[in-house]
């Protein structure tokens, strides 16, 4: 636990700081790529803590920081505003972090009821950004619709890439499993 922590916390320190920030300010892009590595990271810290007692609260917490992180306002808000902005990027660690920590006590099913949120809601946002929606877009945040456009590619073709390697690795845990009962049945 003690090296996690220590490599979540320099990780976390790689993604948030003065440099960075600037960056974000600037490059959607690169904003939206430390959305994904600080929910990513939580949950792989998350997962280390898990625990069956009050899964389902820390379910709906975590999913809602990331629901409520990319709601236009509060999305064109932390774009502008460097403090704001860190604070939603630790929120979206935490966020992570909850969910990580109740993943394996909700089994199978929520599992893949999370997968599918998260590829509907990924795919309603990335939408979104293709289509230049104005309320992500110049004079309401600082990025020009271009960026927003590559942005929502960047989120869809991010989002296949991990989804098609969980669905192969769920597939493949299928087909392992019907491997063993078959090997003695002479198939």
């Amino acid at each position: 636990m003690r090296k996690h922590l220590f490599l979540g916390v320099f990780l976390v320190l790689l993604i948030i700081n003065p440099l960075t920030e600037g960056i974000y300010g600037r490059n959607a892009v690169l904003y939206m790529a430390s959305h994904y590595a600080l929910f990513a990271l939580g949950m792989w810290m998350g997962l280390s803590e898990a625990s069956r007692r009050f899964w389902i609260g820390r379910l709906i917490a975590g999913t809602g920081v990331a629901l409520l992180a990319h709601v236009p306002l509060i999305f064109d808000v932390s774009a502008y505003n460097e403090v704001v902005r860190v604070i939603l990027e630790l929120g979206l660690f935490c966020g992570g972090f909850l969910v990580g920590s109740s993943f394996q006590a909700g089994g199978n099913v929520t599992s893949y009821i999370l997968l599918g949120g998260w590829m509907t809601g990924d795919t309603a946002l990335s939408v979104a950004f293709l289509l230049g929606d104005s309320a992500y877009s110049f004079p309401l945040s600082p990025y020009p619709v271009w960026q927003i456009k590559d942005a929502g590619i960047f989120m869809f073709l991010f989002m296949n890439v991990v989804a098609f390697f969980i669905i192969m690795k769920i597939f493949i845990g299928f087909l392992e499993k019907g491997e063993l009962k078959g090997e003695g049945e002479g198939i």
